[in-house]
């Protein structure tokens, strides 16, 4: 996007031909095209990032000792299974991320608003109602990646 951007933008005579999106398009269209796909790209990263945030602090506490480890109890085993069962569906924002203490509130907090943000986009956001809150994707990958130390779910 860099380059067809500075491409764009230094007016390079027949660098953008009638195979591109962009030939017959005025520059004020194409910098707004490449704008827009710009915003969507950054809504999908925090989006995945926030997904592999979710799967990781699950996977922890699917694997706290609190759970324990398989057994060759049957009774034990059942159990144990629908325990973790139950933990994936537990609300991520109201039940997860709150069973860590540990973390500083207004992180929470922060978190919490990006699991708002990835749900605007996950879940078809709308003309009508502004995103929950202006993010971009370091922001949310310093703020989810806090988190996941200050709770000890991994390391520095």
């Amino acid at each position: 996007m860099r380059v067809t951007r500075r491409v764009i933008e230094a007016g390079i005579v027949g660098a953008v031909t009638d195979k591109h999106v962009f030939f017959a398009q005025t520059d004020q269209e194409k910098r707004d095209g490449l704008d827009w796909a710009q915003s969507e790209l950054d809504r999908l990263v925090i989006l995945g990032l926030t997904a592999i945030f979710e799967r990781t602090v699950r996977d922890y506490l699917g694997g706290l000792t609190v759970v324990g480890p398989a057994t060759r109890d049957t009774h034990l085993d059942r159990v144990r299974h629908e325990i973790l069962k139950d933990m994936e569906f537990w609300n991520i924002s109201s039940r997860v991320v709150d069973v860590f203490t540990k973390v500083d509130e207004a992180l929470r907090g922060q978190i919490k608003q990006i699991i708002a943000y990835r749900n605007w986009v996950a879940h078809g956001r709308t003309l009508i109602e502004p995103p929950p809150v202006n993010t971009n994707p370091a922001d949310a990958y310093q703020r989810l990646t806090d988190f996941l130390t200050q709770a000890g779910v991994v390391t520095p």
